[in-house]
């Protein structure tokens, strides 16, 4: 099996003709289906461009949720979209509500969307002020209210995900597979949050980074050294790999937008 991995495709951006010709793209790539890292479209569209792609390629979809994809939208509306979504489209599979799937006898498939947790960098004394506290509901709410509950909503959304993604890294594990790949959005260590060729500043980490889905990859990581875990992610806009045990390894798409493309194909034993 051969899956195409995509990151950051953002394809509210593109004209439709370019948008066919990337969908054309994936299928030219001989994959027999994809993993989407996040940040897909933004709340209004991100479900028919899914189905649009879905129904042109003609492939599993197997997808988590970025940050953009919750713009204009409350979170919990977003996540029943998804559900529905899940449940009415054979081939698209968002894995927050699948939960562990199989690819093969020997590797097992999770994934959370993640949240930036603020807890790398210095959140306090950063001056930085992302769209995403304007444009998503939940964030938007507390922001209004100050610093300090933005950061709590922030940590209890990176929380929620990282306490599923460390259930469900638990139950694969159980099952004893050669590999598991895991999707998220936000990278989970400094090392692989780049801006430029260099790890971003500590006034922008807070926002690029979640401490709590690291926390859990390296504790499962390390209670599982037989298993090898790839955990694939996205939102930096730059490329990144970062080794911190043995048997964790972490990738970060880079992407561009208005120019969707496959960041690798991956083979599947």
């Amino acid at each position: 099996m051969k899956l195409a991995w995509l990151t950051d495709i953002h394809l509210n951006f593109p004209k439709l003709k370019a948008r066919k010709k990337f969908y054309q793209d994936i299928i030219d790539s001989d994959c027999d289906g994809v993993l989407i890292t996040g940040d897909i479209a933004e709340s209004l569209n991100v479900e028919a461009l899914l189905q649009e792609m879905a129904d042109f390629i003609e492939r599993p979809i197997y997808f988590v949720l970025g940050n953009h994809d919750y713009y204009d939208g409350q979170v919990a509306d977003v996540r029943n979209n998804m559900q529905v979504l899940t449940d009415e489209h054979a081939y698209l599979v968002w894995l927050p509500a699948a939960g562990v799937l199989s690819l093969s006898d020997k590797t097992l498939l999770v994934g959370q969307d993640g949240w930036a947790d603020g807890r790398l960098g210095n959140y306090a004394e950063s001056p930085v002020e992302l769209n995403d506290s304007y444009h998503i509901a939940d964030l938007a709410q507390k922001r209004i209210l100050g610093k300090k509950p933005l950061l709590t909503k922030m940590q209890q959304l990176a929380g929620q995900d990282a306490n599923a993604l460390k259930e469900n890294l638990l139950q694969a594990a159980d099952e004893q597979p050669k590999k598991i790949i895991v999707l998220t959005h936000i990278p989970p260590f400094k090392e692989v949050c780049m801006h430029e060729g260099e790890v971003q500043g500590d006034e922008f980490l807070p926002y690029f980074s979640s401490k709590a889905t690291g926390d859990v990859l390296l504790d499962v990581s390390k209670q599982n050294p037989g298993i090898e875990f790839l955990v694939l992610c996205g939102h930096t806009h730059s490329a990144a790999q970062y080794s911190p045990l043995d048997n964790l390894t972490v990738a970060v798409g880079k992407a561009e937008y208005n120019k969707p493309e496959i960041q690798k194909i991956l083979s599947i034993t």
